[in-house]
């Protein structure tokens, strides 16, 4: 409970910090996390912060990583501390707790590193560790291109070809810059590797659920990335029809 009153502390400051007051309450933000969905609880966390987030957007001083480190420590702890309907009155918190009592030796036991799954072959940590290593330094190319080339000539292609608002290019420059960092997180090597159904489906899909800050809803998001693409068809030559299939 105490813990609880500290968290309703820092989130009535935050409140208040940010001009919030009468749009956003401690509250609401209980009964979010109290009503909580999703079909894994990573993606009912996920989805609490970017609702949560969707309040500030609007704000310059979160693109500071301390500042934006500090507003989601808070929402975390919110998260943690604080009751859900699904875990039956409980918070997170006090399940693991319960758990622990049940299994102390689990608090001691030193946990074993853990297995990874990768295109149905069992790999152990260091053998995943090795292959990600691999995958990135394959990726500096790709990298290398993307930051260094395409983005900073995609937005000069909005700004001055297409002549759009720049709030519209913003827009678009964001889901440029994430669409190419989840890709290569994904371990596409080059853009010429990168599968349609990721482009039209599952990027727009994760979006939803992983880009804080964003309302964007999936059409949207495709629809940005056409835009991407036809640049990259014109400037660069690319083939790209395979996404339009």
């Amino acid at each position: 409970m105490k813990k609880q009153q500290e968290i309703e502390q820092k989130l009535q400051k935050l409140i208040k910090d940010y001009n919030l007051e009468g749009k956003l309450t401690v509250e609401m933000i209980k009964n979010w996390i109290w009503q909580e969905n999703g079909e894994t609880a990573m993606e009912a966390s996920n989805k609490f912060q970017k609702k949560v987030f969707n309040y500030f957007n609007n704000f310059n001083n979160l693109k500071s990583i301390d500042k934006l480190n500090e507003v989601l420590q808070i929402f975390n702890d919110a998260w943690n501390y604080f009751p859900h309907k699904s875990l039956g009155g409980k918070s997170p918190s006090q399940k693991v707790k319960e758990e622990l009592k049940k299994h102390p030796e689990l608090k001691r036991k030193p946990q074993k590193k853990p297995d990874f799954i990768v295109g149905g072959r069992k790999l152990s940590w260091n053998e995943y560790r090795t292959m990600i290593r691999k995958m990135e330094e394959l990726q500096k190319p790709f990298k290398k291109w993307a930051k260094e080339e395409v983005l900073p000539k995609y937005r000069n292609y909005l700004v001055n070809e297409k002549k759009l608002p720049l709030e519209i290019v913003e827009k678009n420059c964001r889901v440029a810059d994430v669409f190419f960092e989840r890709a290569m997180w994904v371990g596409f090597i080059t853009f010429e590797q990168i599968r349609p159904e990721f482009t039209k489906y599952e990027f727009p899909r994760w979006w939803q659920t992983h880009v804080l800050g964003d309302n964007l809803d999936e059409n949207e998001v495709w629809l940005s990335l056409k835009i991407l693409l036809r640049f990259l068809a014109e400037k660069y030559n690319l083939d790209v029809e395979k996404f339009f299939k």
